[in-house]
């Protein structure tokens, strides 16, 4: 009896040692997850192009903010970023124009830019207009009445052209054919399936490079401004309302990108090369905006543009409504 009892004590002391220790490995474990910043997770579309968010995520600029980055994939054709953000599916729209913030909201979708993007650069534009080496295309005038490839409706693909024929007093006549896929624009050209296409970076660079294509003029030829090629990012008007740090975070994060891309443009080329799985060496690059806030001027711009090719009634919305400065790094 004595000896059953003395084998029950052991037993009983091994289960609770072994539990002890088991208690104090959970316990440190708990401790060393819990001493980790707790990061921010932020939903965006996987990136196609030459962007600011993967340098950014790469650079650690985001986790600085304590904000972690989560792709969650290609948009698909026919879906804009604002339905997805109105769908639950992510929360920041990373691509797109004011016009394409204006029209979210004209449909109902509240959204609101917090920050610039890109922005025209003559050196390096946001769009390059690109034909065959062979073709009798030389000049914009040339290209009414013909094929053009853009990546879909928006005010930088058809918008620009539809702009510049109005400003001359001619009706416009271009045949669109949409290609979404990153690259097929350029292809197209170089099949001989569109007389143009409306190129932006990366592919523009690359598809020079490659031969075949030339180019006969540049968004900047059309515009003469920084701010007609103004890209802006933003959220859904209550994300910023329960998230207001999180947005500061992100709007900082973004400005520390743009600087840097602008001043490392080798580096960065390097960077999206990687992420795209393309080689860097003829990767062309956007010029970002280096203010810290978005420039009234710029939206002021891109809603004459819009308006006067017909996305919405002058009246209909105004500038202010599509932007706010409130979350600006200071």
């Amino acid at each position: 009896m004595k000896k059953k009892l003395k084998i029950l004590v052991t037993s009983i002391t091994i289960i609770l040692l072994v539990l002890s220790l088991t208690s104090c490995g959970k316990s440190e474990n708990a401790t060393a997850k819990n001493g980790d910043k707790e990061l921010f997770t932020l939903r965006v579309p996987t990136q196609t192009g030459f962007n600011e968010i993967n340098i950014a995520d790469e650079l650690g600029y985001f986790k600085e903010q304590g904000i972690k980055i989560k792709y969650t994939g290609v948009l698909k054709p026919g879906m804009t970023e604002y339905q997805l953000i109105a769908q639950g599916i992510n929360d920041v729209f990373t691509g797109g124009h004011p016009p394409n913030v204006a029209q979210a909201r004209l449909a109902g979708i509240k959204v609101t830019a917090v920050a610039p993007g890109m922005v025209d650069n003559k050196e390096f534009p946001h769009v390059r207009y690109l034909v065959k080496n062979d073709s009798p295309i030389k000049t914009l005038d040339d290209i009414n009445g013909k094929k053009v490839s853009i990546s879909g409706v928006a005010g930088c693909t058809d918008g620009y052209l539809k702009y510049y024929f109005k400003q001359k007093g001619k009706t416009e006549n271009i045949k669109w054919v949409t290609l979404p896929n990153p690259g097929q624009q350029e292809q197209s050209v170089v099949q001989g399936l569109v007389d143009v296409t409306t190129s932006h970076p990366p592919y523009a660079g690359l598809a020079v490079a490659a031969g075949g294509v030339r180019q006969i003029a540049t968004s900047w030829d059309i515009l003469h401004s920084p701010g007609a090629g103004l890209s802006v990012r933003g959220f859904s008007d209550e994300f910023i309302k329960e998230h207001p740090d999180v947005v500061k975070g992100f709007t900082e994060a973004l400005y520390k990108a743009h600087v840097y891309i602008n001043s490392h443009q080798d580096e960065s080329k390097t960077i999206i090369a990687k992420w795209l799985k393309l080689k860097p060496e003829d990767l062309s690059v956007f010029w970002y905006e280096e203010s810290k806030t978005i420039n009234p001027e710029y939206i002021e711009k891109w809603f004459e543009i819009s308006e006067s090719i017909g996305l919405w009634k002058k009246g209909d919305i105004k500038p202010t409504d599509i932007y706010t400065n409130d979350y600006a790094p200071k």
